[in-house]
């Protein structure tokens, strides 16, 4: 895509600014290495549910674009063919009246 959407921006942001906390606050905090693997889990447990939430959001999206669209097409293909037969009808019947008044 040449732009990015607004959500997709956000969820940029929101998925750095976590991972710059995290590794913030792993490395400031003095702990033992097993409260730091749990709290490493505990973070990419976060991380891995905000996303899930994220990408489910876009794909609810992606799919209310497609019926839109879909929806849209098939008006458009619905007039396209009502116009088709009313230009056949007028080509018939300006057909009819030339043949009519040529006497062919």
């Amino acid at each position: 895509m040449a732009k990015e959407s607004g959500a997709f921006k956000l969820l940029a942001g929101l998925l750095i600014g976590a991972a710059a906390g995290a590794a913030a606050g792993l490395l400031l905090a003095p702990q033992s290495g097993e409260e730091t693997r749990k709290q490493l889990k505990k973070e990419a447990d976060k991380l891995k549910k905000d996303l899930d939430k994220y990408s489910n959001d876009f794909s609810e999206k992606a799919k209310k674009a497609k019926k839109d669209l879909e929806d849209r097409l098939a008006e458009v293909k619905s007039k396209l063919q009502s116009t088709a037969q009313d230009v056949k009808g007028q080509a018939k019947k300006a057909k009819d009246e030339f043949e009519e008044n040529v006497g062919v």
